[in-house]
């Protein structure tokens, strides 16, 4: 039997995983074939902030918004409720060469946006911590972090972009 998975919602697509890696490249909502949840985010982020992608070779940041602003994107998958720490480690910083950070959690079963918040870049250098292994800063993305006096929530419009993004 086959599935034509072309007409299929984002989510559902996310929920099968490897056999719609294809699908979702050339919907252009993810670049590569590696795991999708950080294309996805830097696609939806570029979506909501009205603007485009960086190229896949550009250092510190993902996204130039429609404001001039540079955006770096981390992403991570958790489950409902977040479990443990390791959840929330956002990938490695080795620049702080942007203007704000945008984290996005998606849920694990469906990549739904569970929570999108924007991050002043000084924010993000005031509260990374340095690691010699890994040569360079690591953020987690705490409820000090996502509920920070200078960080904005942007779930629903992060959200909102996901709901656009069905082919």
């Amino acid at each position: 039997m086959s599935l034509d998975l072309s007409e299929m919602p984002t989510s559902d697509l996310f929920s099968l995983y490897r056999s719609s890696l294809s699908v979702l490249k050339a919907r252009g909502v993810i670049r590569t074939t590696n795991a999708p949840a950080g294309d996805y985010a830097e696609f939806l982020v570029g979506r909501a902030f009205g603007g485009t992608l960086a190229p896949n070779s550009a250092k510190s940041w993902d996204v130039l918004a429609a404001n001039g602003d540079r955006l770096q994107v981390k992403c991570r998958v958790v489950s409902e409720p977040i479990k443990g720490r390791g959840q929330r480690q956002l990938g490695v910083f080795r620049t702080f060469d942007f203007d704000a950070l945008v984290i996005v959690l998606l849920g694990d079963a469906d990549y739904r946006v569970v929570r999108a918040v924007i991050v002043p870049q000084a924010v993000v250098v005031a509260l990374a911590v340095r690691y010699d292994y890994s040569n360079g800063f690591t953020l987690f993305a705490t409820d000090a972090v996502l509920n920070h006096a200078d960080a904005e929530d942007v779930t629903e419009r992060v959200s909102a972009a996901a709901l656009t993004s069905d082919g």
